[in-house]
């Protein structure tokens, strides 16, 4: 596929991977409709991605509410008249033991990274088949095959992610409609500064890649079609070895954890 021309939703692309996204596929000649709650830092980045060809729309909400997700797709379709690749990338985690977790927290975790991601792929699925084929790209994460402590409930809701996607990937096989899984690693953006429970501290006080790798790896996703993408080696070593060696794992990754954050 290419990316000129096609009409994206991206959202969370306020920050982080999602901001590092739509900069991605605007040079690239993409239109765009980017959304995320906060509207100032939307209006800061059109204006940036102004001097690039493509039409960009931008639409504030919280894609955790689910009305709005559906608003979303039906503001696109009604502006463009098409979706070509929806983006689920709105996301937020959390540092917080499991035991003392305040289950308003674990809801709203759910209710953005899973249940707003469903959504919005419910909302835009029939315009896909309508026009004969799309792409939904979920953007997932390595602990979501691959838990930590302190984050389960994040944890959990991207392995929801996953086998969510996939099974999609199979419903969907008939209907020209890739989707998409991508596996990012520690990423270095703003994420761990909005974290539920304590803000402020990545994961074993590690930077992570730029998200701007993380947005080259999506679009390439894009326009070779892949199905599941790893934004690195180190990752795709995590998750496999993991696999191999569970235990192992579970004694350094419990270990790594302890000295950074007990």
């Amino acid at each position: 596929m290419q990316i000129a021309d096609r009409i994206i939703i991206v959202t969370g692309a306020s920050a982080g991977i999602g901001q590092a996204t739509a900069v991605s596929l605007a040079k690239r000649g993409a239109h765009l409709i980017l959304t995320a709650r906060r509207k100032d830092r939307l209006a800061n980045l059109a204006a940036d991605l102004a001097v690039y060809p493509g039409r960009i729309l931008c639409i504030a909400g919280d894609i955790g509410d689910t009305t709005f997700a559906r608003v979303l797709i039906e503001r696109a379709i009604t502006e463009f008249g098409r979706v070509d690749v929806l983006i689920n990338n709105a996301g937020v985690g959390h540092q917080s033991a499991l035991a003392t977790m305040p289950i308003a927290d674990a809801q709203t975790i759910f209710n953005v990274n899973v249940l707003g991601l469903l959504a919005a792929t419910q909302a835009v699925i029939p315009q896909m088949q309508r026009q004969g084929g799309g792409q939904i790209v979920n953007v997932s994460s390595i602990v979501g095959q691959r838990p930590l402590p302190m984050s389960g409930v994040y944890c959990a809701s991207k392995t929801a992610v996953n086998f969510l996607s996939r099974s999609l990937r199979m419903e969907l096989r008939h209907d020209h409609i890739t989707i998409t899984l991508v596996y990012p690693g520690l990423t270095a953006t703003e994420f761990a500064d909005a974290k539920l429970g304590k803000p402020g501290s990545n994961r074993f006080g590690l930077r992570g890649v730029p998200s701007e790798q993380v947005a080259a790896k999506i679009a390439t996703a894009i326009e070779k079609q892949q199905t599941e993408v790893y934004v690195t080696r180190l990752d795709w070593a995590f998750v496999h070895l993991n696999r191999l060696f569970p235990r192992t794992f579970d004694w350094l990754t419990d270990r790594a954890a302890r000295r950074m954050i007990f």
